[in-house]
């Protein structure tokens, strides 16, 4: 399997559930990195979370802090 990127989107009890190119997907929790919360991109591969992809999940945060700062009307320039 090749290499891919998802989102963290919950966790449900020994799962992680990822968004995976528009679809949820269960990883087993004790395969993960132990640092994982909800939000951050990782690195898919052979069927399992092998990092976190701090930069993308970095950036994601900074666009999101912006989107919301965009609508309560503060200048983010």
């Amino acid at each position: 399997m090749t290499k891919q990127t998802g989102i963290v989107d919950r966790f449900e009890g020994d799962s992680v559930v990822v968004e995976v190119n528009g679809e949820m997907v269960n990883f087993d929790r004790a395969d993960a990195p132990a640092m994982l919360c909800e939000g951050m991109v990782v690195i898919i591969k052979d069927d399992r979370i092998v990092d976190i992809d701090e930069i993308e999940t970095q950036r994601m945060e900074n666009d999101m802090r912006r989107r919301f700062e965009r609508i309560l009307g503060k200048n983010t320039d």
